[in-house]
């Protein structure tokens, strides 16, 4: 019997991919965070911006750990 290479992913490889997908748009947000911050005006306005990039890194670092878990056959309750 041939082994069935139609078959659709599995529930975890959706939700990896979603989750490296989450990780790369925080990724995006922390880059923008940090153009902003350098072009701000104020010191304040630089480090709310700066704070931002540095919350955004951290979702993404958690996003991906998140993707590795799932991929490596993980779950949440592993966290």
């Amino acid at each position: 019997m041939k082994p069935d290479t139609n078959k659709r992913p599995d529930a975890r490889d959706n939700a990896a991919g979603a989750a490296q997908a989450r990780a790369h748009d925080a990724r995006e947000r922390a880059v923008v965070a940090r153009h902003a911050a350098e072009q701000a005006g104020t010191e304040y306005a630089r480090r709310a911006y700066g704070r931002s990039a540095e919350l955004h890194d951290e979702l993404a670092l958690s996003h991906e750990d998140s993707a590795r878990r799932l991929r490596s056959g993980g779950g949440r309750d592993e966290m």
